[in-house]
């Protein structure tokens, strides 16, 4: 299934690519704050530090719009204290294939908007000082939604995005009821380069 999924949004990007007269690729990456709703920790400060890092295609298609299409390879999750007070890190690492719409509302100021796929590479939960183990039942391809602004440092070919996703799949295969449902949010704070 991952490999229909991604061989599906590797033909909607070349065929972008292909049609498209006017495109500047280059490379991103950057930090993380994710969090998973109902999993275990209560508040937004138990938010787990991770990365992003990938490549990205920006396709112009109007006088203030453009298409950008990423891969990014992120790592994700939650960070928080048991009810026994034990540290708990929970770390998942996903393959994110956001398609975003890309608004330049004032110069080189834009603010961006679209869906994302992401794949679970994998998932991993340690307690304490103990190693990590794969956690059980989880869902391997994650529907999301992104929102963000960036803006452009065209002189230097440089690149700056704030980008918040917010996941509208269960991490895992479980939950029976709507109140149980691990959902996944995450800030992504992101610099990049295009050639």
């Amino acid at each position: 299934m991952k490999t229909i999924y991604l061989s599906l949004v590797a033909l909607f990007l070349a065929t972008f690519t292909a049609t498209a007269q006017d495109f500047s690729y280059g490379v991103i990456g950057g930090v993380n704050f994710s969090k998973i709703e109902n999993f275990g920790g209560s508040g937004i400060e138990e938010n787990r530090l991770g990365f992003h890092l990938g490549g990205v295609v920006e396709i112009p298609f109007a006088e203030k719009w453009s298409y950008e299409g990423s891969l990014l390879y992120s790592v994700e999750g939650e960070e928080f204290e048991n009810v026994a007070g034990v540290n708990t890190d929970v770390k998942l690492q996903y393959l994110n294939v956001p398609l975003q719409f890309k608004y330049y509302a004032y110069k080189d100021f834009s603010i961006h908007f679209g869906p994302q796929i992401g794949f679970l590479l994998k998932g991993e939960e340690s307690i304490g000082d103990a190693d990590a183990v794969e956690i059980e039942n989880t869902v391997n391809t994650n529907f999301a939604g992104t929102i963000g602004f960036g803006y452009d440092l065209r002189a230097h070919d440089l690149y700056f995005k704030s980008t918040f996703t917010y996941g509208f799949t269960d991490i895992l295969t479980n939950s029976s009821t709507e109140d149980s449902f691990q959902l996944p949010g995450t800030l992504h704070l992101s610099v990049g380069y295009k050639f």
